[in-house]
Protein backbone atom coordinates (compact mmCIF):
# COMPACT_ATOMS: atom_id res chain seq x y z
CA UNK A 1 0.00 0.00 0.00
CA UNK A 2 1.42 3.69 -0.96
CA UNK A 3 0.12 6.30 0.02
CA UNK A 4 0.86 9.67 -1.68
CA UNK A 5 2.25 12.11 0.27
CA UNK A 6 0.23 15.66 -0.25
CA UNK A 7 2.15 18.85 1.20
CA UNK A 8 0.54 19.59 4.50
CA UNK A 9 0.80 23.33 5.28
CA UNK A 10 0.89 24.45 8.46
CA UNK A 11 -2.02 27.59 9.82
CA UNK A 12 0.85 29.27 12.29
CA UNK A 13 3.04 30.11 9.30
CA UNK A 14 3.98 33.47 7.89
CA UNK A 15 2.77 34.27 5.24
CA UNK A 16 5.12 34.19 1.50
CA UNK A 17 7.08 36.71 0.75
CA UNK A 18 5.13 37.02 -2.49
CA UNK A 19 2.00 37.95 -0.50
CA UNK A 20 4.02 40.60 0.94
CA UNK A 21 3.29 43.72 0.19
CA UNK A 22 6.07 46.35 -1.52
CA UNK A 23 7.64 47.98 1.71
CA UNK A 24 8.79 51.83 0.81
CA UNK A 25 12.51 52.71 1.45
CA UNK A 26 11.12 56.00 2.83
CA UNK A 27 9.41 54.03 5.26
CA UNK A 28 12.51 52.37 6.40
CA UNK A 29 14.21 56.42 6.87
CA UNK A 30 11.08 57.73 9.04
CA UNK A 31 11.61 55.08 11.26
CA UNK A 32 15.59 55.58 11.33
CA UNK A 33 15.15 59.58 11.76
CA UNK A 34 11.43 59.32 14.26
CA UNK A 35 13.23 59.49 17.24
CA UNK A 36 15.84 62.05 17.44
CA UNK A 37 13.19 64.21 15.34
CA UNK A 38 10.98 63.25 18.67
CA UNK A 39 13.19 64.30 20.76
CA UNK A 40 14.72 67.58 19.07
CA UNK A 41 10.64 68.80 19.36
CA UNK A 42 9.72 67.48 22.64
CA UNK A 43 12.79 69.25 23.86
CA UNK A 44 12.38 72.63 21.78
CA UNK A 45 8.68 72.49 22.89
CA UNK A 46 9.15 72.31 26.86
CA UNK A 47 12.10 74.83 27.04
CA UNK A 48 10.17 77.27 24.50
CA UNK A 49 7.44 77.38 27.19
CA UNK A 50 10.06 78.18 29.94
CA UNK A 51 12.10 81.03 27.65
CA UNK A 52 8.00 82.48 27.19
CA UNK A 53 7.13 82.79 30.30
CA UNK A 54 10.19 84.69 31.36
CA UNK A 55 9.63 86.45 28.50
CA UNK A 56 6.08 87.71 29.56
CA UNK A 57 6.81 88.24 33.45
CA UNK A 58 10.18 90.74 31.91
CA UNK A 59 7.17 92.62 29.75
CA UNK A 60 5.14 92.81 33.20
CA UNK A 61 8.11 93.91 34.95
CA UNK A 62 8.84 96.66 32.58
CA UNK A 63 5.15 97.84 32.41
CA UNK A 64 5.70 98.49 36.05
CA UNK A 65 8.72 99.84 36.76
CA UNK A 66 10.08 100.92 33.48
CA UNK A 67 12.86 100.42 31.75
CA UNK A 68 16.44 99.14 32.80
CA UNK A 69 19.43 98.44 30.66
CA UNK A 70 19.67 94.59 31.58
CA UNK A 71 15.93 94.36 30.65
CA UNK A 72 16.57 95.09 27.44
CA UNK A 73 19.55 92.49 27.28
CA UNK A 74 17.21 90.33 29.01
CA UNK A 75 14.60 90.91 25.87
CA UNK A 76 17.11 90.63 23.27
CA UNK A 77 18.52 86.78 24.27
CA UNK A 78 15.16 85.37 25.38
CA UNK A 79 13.66 86.75 22.08
CA UNK A 80 16.71 85.07 20.47
CA UNK A 81 16.45 81.54 22.47
CA UNK A 82 12.64 81.81 21.66
CA UNK A 83 13.49 81.90 17.95
CA UNK A 84 16.09 79.39 17.83
CA UNK A 85 14.03 77.27 19.98
CA UNK A 86 10.92 77.59 17.36
CA UNK A 87 13.43 76.70 14.60
CA UNK A 88 15.18 73.81 16.49
CA UNK A 89 11.21 72.41 16.42
CA UNK A 90 10.21 72.91 13.06
CA UNK A 91 13.73 71.45 11.72
CA UNK A 92 12.79 68.56 14.01
CA UNK A 93 9.14 68.16 12.45
CA UNK A 94 10.74 68.14 9.00
CA UNK A 95 13.44 65.30 9.88
CA UNK A 96 11.11 63.47 11.10
CA UNK A 97 8.67 63.89 7.80
CA UNK A 98 11.49 63.80 5.72
CA UNK A 99 10.29 67.36 4.31
CA UNK A 100 13.29 69.77 3.84
CA UNK A 101 17.37 68.55 4.65
CA UNK A 102 18.20 72.46 5.04
CA UNK A 103 15.83 73.36 7.80
CA UNK A 104 16.67 69.69 9.55
CA UNK A 105 20.19 70.92 9.33
CA UNK A 106 19.20 74.08 10.79
CA UNK A 107 17.99 72.56 13.75
CA UNK A 108 20.40 69.48 14.55
CA UNK A 109 23.15 72.73 14.83
CA UNK A 110 20.76 74.88 17.02
CA UNK A 111 20.49 71.92 18.98
CA UNK A 112 24.12 71.77 19.44
CA UNK A 113 24.81 75.16 20.57
CA UNK A 114 25.22 75.23 24.71
CA UNK A 115 23.15 78.26 25.00
CA UNK A 116 20.33 77.84 23.36
CA UNK A 117 19.29 74.05 23.54
CA UNK A 118 17.06 73.40 26.10
CA UNK A 119 19.83 71.53 27.98
CA UNK A 120 23.19 70.56 27.63
CA UNK A 121 23.18 67.21 28.66
CA UNK A 122 20.16 66.14 26.55
CA UNK A 123 20.11 68.91 23.75
CA UNK A 124 23.55 68.74 22.23
CA UNK A 125 23.74 64.50 21.77
CA UNK A 126 20.23 64.75 20.28
CA UNK A 127 21.85 67.43 17.87
CA UNK A 128 24.64 65.74 17.36
CA UNK A 129 22.67 62.51 16.78
CA UNK A 130 20.56 64.02 14.03
CA UNK A 131 23.51 65.46 12.11
CA UNK A 132 24.83 62.11 11.84
CA UNK A 133 22.07 60.77 10.62
CA UNK A 134 21.69 63.75 8.28
CA UNK A 135 24.98 63.16 7.37
CA UNK A 136 24.43 59.71 6.49
CA UNK A 137 23.53 59.61 1.88
CA UNK A 138 21.43 57.76 1.99
CA UNK A 139 19.20 59.67 4.74
CA UNK A 140 20.01 62.94 2.83
CA UNK A 141 19.33 61.14 -0.49
CA UNK A 142 15.26 60.73 0.45
CA UNK A 143 14.65 64.56 1.12
CA UNK A 144 13.72 66.35 -2.06
CA UNK A 145 15.69 69.19 -1.56
CA UNK A 146 18.70 67.46 -0.65
CA UNK A 147 19.80 67.75 -4.15
CA UNK A 148 20.45 71.26 -4.54
CA UNK A 149 22.06 71.31 -0.99
CA UNK A 150 25.99 70.58 -1.99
Amino acid sequence: MTFALEKMTNPYEPPNSNDEKAVDPRDAIRARVSRPATALIIMASIQSVFVAIYLVSLFFVVLRTGFISWEIVGFALGGIQFISLILIAIGGAKLGFLESYRLARLGALLACVPLITPSMIAGIPFGIWSLRLLSDPVVRGSFPDAKSVS
